[in-house]
């Protein structure tokens, strides 16, 4: 399990997490302010996808 802090713009905080969940198995999203105005911080907590063959 990982825990991923991203800050980014307020426009592209679903592209962000869209893009993680495609790697990555998504279990938690927080978003809070960032300092500058317009800017937001993003904690994601993951964990890798596995894959088993069969």
């Amino acid at each position: 399990m990982i825990r991923i802090r991203v800050t980014c713009d307020v426009d592209s905080v679903a592209a962000v997490v869209a893009d993680l969940c495609r790697l990555w198995a998504v279990h938690d999203v927080k978003e809070y302010p960032a300092r500058d105005p317009g800017q937001r911080r993003i904690y994601i907590t993951a964990s890798r996808r596995t894959t088993r063959a069969r």
